[in-house]
């Protein structure tokens, strides 16, 4: 269980990762043309972009130790699921995003369900 746990985040976390390093060098260009972009949400753009990088390198800091990072976890579910609540206010507010962004929005409204399976590895690590 601890394994398949390990791999799933890793996994998990490959998607920010790329996305986020991809953003931090090219912007909201990935997007829209860059005369369609002002500077302040090119900034802000490549901030988030950070942030999605800082975000898979702290899950896979705590992929060898998951099960003694229990709080540390559910904030990490707790922020992937609140950026994926804020895909929804957009989604409600400009439309679809298409059906890739919504398979990631599934997914990050999604991970918070990882909170149980990790709290069982907690479990049974601390009995062994």
């Amino acid at each position: 269980m601890k394994r398949a746990l390990q791999v799933t985040i890793a996994v998990l976390g490959l998607l920010p990762l790329a996305f986020g390093t991809l953003g931090l060098f090219t912007g909201v260009t990935m997007y829209i043309p860059l005369e369609a972009a002002t500077p302040k949400l090119d900034s802000q753009f490549r901030f988030m972009s950070g942030w999605d990088v800082g975000l898979a390198l702290v899950a896979w800091w705590f992929i060898p130790n998951i099960e003694r990072h229990t709080g540390l976890f559910k904030l990490v579910c707790l922020v992937v699921f609140l950026g994926g609540l804020g895909r929804v206010a957009a989604w409600l507010v400009s439309g679809s995003p298409g059906v890739a962004f919504g398979a990631v929005t599934a997914v990050e409204l999604l991970v918070p369900v990882l909170i149980p399976w990790q709290s069982y590895v907690a479990r049974t690590s601390a009995a062994a």
